[in-house]
C-alpha cells in the first residue's frame, strides 16, 4: 500500500515531501558510491600519491604528475637512487622537481650520445626492473620475458646456470644498484646477462647514465656539510656554487686542500675502480706485479680470469672497460701506490662533455643551443631530467593507460599465471553450488512432501546450529578432515557447503506453500516422485533456489578461515586466502585492485539475480 494516494501526490505537501525523500535517497546513494570511487581511484595510484582523496588521480590530467611517476617507476621507488642518478635533493617523488619547460635540444643531444655504439654498459643502469613489495616496475615483465624466452620457459634451467634458487619467475628481479659504488649489487650469470641485453633495446630514457657528481655529492658532501649549509661548503672548499647541484666532480684531484682530501677519501673508498685511471703505463703496471708476486702461476690465483701468459701480455685497462672483481683489488693498490696527480677520472659525464666539444666546438655555442649558461665546459651535466621529460610528453596517453591499470595487470597476473587462487576458487564454488542446488532440496523436498516421525525435531536441529557461531566448529571439522586424511583437497573445501540447516529450512518453507494439488495431478497423470521433483517443484522454485546459489556462493567465493585451516598448502590456497597474503606483501594501492578484482563475480551475479533473489523473498508469503 503507497503512504500517499494519487490526490495527495499532487499536492503541495506531497510533492514536496516526494523531493525530500528523493534527495535523501540520492544523498545515502552519494555516501555509498563515493567511497568506492575513492577505492577504484586509489587503485590505480602508487606511493606516490596513494594519500591523495581525490576521485581523479592527479596523474591522469596533470603532466608535472605524470613525469613523477614515470620517475618513480624508472628508479624502482627509491628517491635515493633518483637523487644519486639525476644529482637532485628531493625527499621524495610526490615533491621531485620537475620543469616541463624542457631543452629539445639538450634531450635530442644527450639521446645521440646514449645510443651511440660502443657506450659501455657499466657507464649506464636501466630503470624499472626491481620487484617492490609484490609490485613490478616498469621494465620487469619485459626481462622476465628475456629470461623465459632464453630458456624456453623452464625455470630449473635459470635456476641451475644462475646458482641461486627463486620460487617463481616473476620473483627474478634485478635491483637498480649503482654501478659506480665500489661494491656495485649485480647478479652476475645469464640474469646480468639479459639485463643488459634488454637494457640495449630500450629508449635512452628509460636507462640512467651513472653520476660520479652525483654519488659523490650524496655519499661525500651531504654528510659532511648537509642541504642548506652551501656557504660553508663554498669556504671550505673555495668554490662560487649557487646551488649543491651545481657541484661537478673533477677528473682530476683538485687543489685546495679540504677538497683534494674529500676527493681522494671518495676515490680510493667509495668509487669502483672501472672509473679510474691514471697517466701511468703499461710498463709502471707490470713492474708492479712482478714486484707484487713471484710469477705468472703466483698472480693467477688472485687474478683468476687472467688470459695472459707471462707479464708482458698484461696491459692496463682501457678507459671504457669494466674491471672484474678478480682484478679490482689488485688494480686499486696499484693506484693507491701512484702520486694523487696521475690519477683521473673516467665515465659517462666526462664523454658527454667530449662529445659537445666535438659537436658545437665552444662552450659557449653548446650552452646557447642547450638553453643554458655556462662558461667552461666543467658546467656542462648530462641533462637526463630533459630527456625524461621529453621521453614523458611525447607519449602521455600511453604512460596514463599504463599506470592506471598497472596494479590490476599484477593483481590478475597473479590470480592467473603465477599461482592458483582463482582456478581453486572456481572448482570450490562450481562444486559447492553443484552440490548444495541437488543435496539440500532433495533434503527440503523429503521433509516438506512425506513429513516422517519427527520433523520438526530435525527441523529444530537444523535450526539450531545457526545459534552457534561459525568458528565453534572449525576445529571439530579440522579433526574430522584430518582424520580422513583429506586435508588440502578439494573435497575438504566442499563438505561444509554441501549441506546447511538454515537454507534446507528456508527451502522446506518454500516447498510448503506449492499447493499440494499440483502434486495430486501429476501422481494421476502417473508421473514419478523424481519427475515430481524436477518438473514441479524444483521449476517453481526457481526464486528460493537463486538465494540458496547466492547464498553458497557468497559462502564459497569469500571463505577465508576453514579454507586456510584445511588447505594450508599454497598451490590450494582459494581467493579470500590469496588476498590476505597479498595484502601482507602488498601496498595498499594494489590492495584496492585486488579487493575490487575479487569482487567483480559476487557483483555480476547480484546484479543479473536481483529480481529473482528478491521473488524468492516476496513469492512465499503469495502461494
Amino acid at each position: 500500500m503507497p503512504i500517499l494516494t494519487n490526490v495527495e501526490k499532487k499536492s503541495f505537501k506531497g510533492r514536496f515531501f516526494l523531493t525530500m525523500v528523493t534527495l535523501l535517497l540520492t544523498l545515502g546513494g552519494i555516501t555509498m558510491v563515493y567511497p568506492f570511487l575513492l577505492m577504484f581511484s586509489g587503485a590505480m595510484r602508487s606511493d606516490m600519491d596513494s594519500a591523495d582523496m581525490q576521485v581523479r588521480p592527479a596523474f591522469l590530467r596533470d603532466d608535472v604528475q605524470l613525469v613523477r611517476k614515470f620517475l618513480e617507476t624508472k628508479y624502482n621507488y627509491n628517491s635515493q637512487s633518483m637523487n644519486i642518478f639525476r644529482q637532485g635533493v628531493d625527499f621524495n617523488f610526490r615533491d621531485a622537481h620537475v620543469d616541463l619547460a624542457y631543452s629539445a635540444a639538450a634531450a635530442a643531444d644527450l639521446e645521440t650520445f646514449m645510443n651511440q655504439p660502443g657506450l659501455p654498459d657499466h657507464w649506464q643502469a636501466l630503470g624499472g626492473t626491481a620487484l617492490v613489495q609484490s609490485i613490478a616496475c616498469l621494465n620487469h615483465e619485459l626481462l622476465i620475458a628475456e629470461l623465459r624466452s632464453r630458456f624456453d620457459d623452464n625455470l630449473d634451467a635459470f635456476i641451475a646456470e644462475q646458482g641461486v634458487p627463486v620460487p617463481s619467475w616473476w620473483t627474478v628481479h634485478v635491483p637498480m644498484g649503482n654501478p659506480a659504488s665500489v661494491r656495485p649489487a649485480l647478479p652476475g650469470g645469464p640474469l646480468l646477462e639479459s639485463y643488459l641485453s634488454l637494457m640495449r633495446t630500450l629508449p635512452a630514457a628509460e636507462r640512467s647514465l651513472v653520476n660520479l657528481s652525483g654519488w659523490f655529492l650524496h655519499n661525500t658532501v651531504l654528510p659532511a656539510f648537509g642541504l642548506m649549509n652551501l656557504d660553508g661548503l663554498n669556504e671550505a672548499w673555495d668554490l662560487s656554487l649557487d646551488s649543491i647541484q651545481d657541484l661537478r666532480l673533477p677528473s682530476r684531484v683538485p687543489k685546495p686542500p679540504a677538497f683534494r682530501a674529500a676527493w681522494l677519501e671518495f676515490v680510493n673508498e667509495s668509487l669502483h675502480v672501472s672509473y679510474i685511471r691514471s697517466d701511468a703505463t703499461d710498463g709502471d703496471y707490470r713492474e708492479f706485479l712482478r714486484n707484487r708476486f713471484s710469477g705468472i702461476a703466483e698472480l693467477r690465483r688472485y687474478w683468476r680470469d687472467l688470459e695472459a701468459d707471462s707479464f708482458e701480455a698484461i696491459r692496463l685497462p682501457a678507459d671504457t672497460e669494466w674491471i672484474e672483481a678478480s682484478q679490482a683489488g689488485l688494480y686499486r693498490e696499484f693506484l693507491q701506490a701512484l702520486p694523487p696527480e696521475s690519477l683521473r677520472l673516467v665515465g659517462p659525464e666526462f664523454a658527454w662533455r667530449n662529445f659537445l666539444r666535438e659537436t658545437y666546438g665552444t662552450p659557449e655555442a653548446a650552452a646557447a643551443a642547450h638553453g643554458i649558461t655556462a662558461r667552461d665546459w666543467d658546467a656542462f651535466a648530462p641533462p637526463i631530467a630533459d630527456l625524461e621529460t621529453a621521453y614523458v610528453l611525447g607519449q602521455t596517453r600511453t604512460l596514463r593507460w599504463r599506470y592506471a591499470t598497472r596494479n590490476f595487470r599484477i593483481v590478475t597476473r597473479q590470480m592467473f599465471v603465477q599461482g592458483r587462487p582463482f582456478v581453486n576458487t572456481i572448482i570450490y564454488v562450481s562444486m559447492a553450488l553443484i552440490l548444495s542446488l541437488t543435496l539440500q532440496p532433495l533434503g527440503a523436498y523429503a521433509l516438506s512432501r512425506f513429513a516422517p516421525p519427527g520433523t520438526w525435531k530435525m527441523i529444530f536441529i537444523l535450526v539450531a546450529t545457526m545459534a552457534f557461531p561459525p568458528m565453534v566448529g572449525l576445529i571439530p571439522k579440522f579433526l574430522v578432515i584430518q582424520g580422513l586424511g583429506l586435508l588440502n583437497t578439494y573435497i575438504a573445501l566442499i563438505l561444509p557447503l554441501m549441506v546447511n540447516g538454515m537454507l534446507i529450512f528456508l527451502l522446506k518453507g518454500f516447498f510448503d506453500s506449492i499447493p499440494k494439488d499440483l502434486y495430486e495431478a501429476a501422481m494421476i497423470d502417473g508421473a514419478s516422485e523424481w519427475r515430481i521433483f524436477w518438473q514441479i517443484t524444483m521449476s517453481m522454485s526457481k526464486p528460493i533456489l537463486a538465494v540458496v546459489a547466492l547464498n553458497t556462493f557468497s559462502s564459497a567465493w569469500m571463505a577465508f578461515m576453514y579454507p586456510l585451516i584445511v588447505c594450508p598448502a599454497e598451490e590450494m590456497h582459494v581467493l579470500a586466502v590469496w588476498l590476505q597474503q597479498f595484502q601482507l606483501n602488498a601496498p595498499g594501492t594494489a590492495v584496492f585492485a585486488s579487493i575490487i578484482l575479487a569482487s567483480i563475480p559476487s557483483l555480476v551475479i547480484f546484479m543479473f539475480a536481483q529480481r529473482t533473489i528478491m521473488r524468492g523473498i516476496a513469492v512465499p508469503s503469495e502461494k
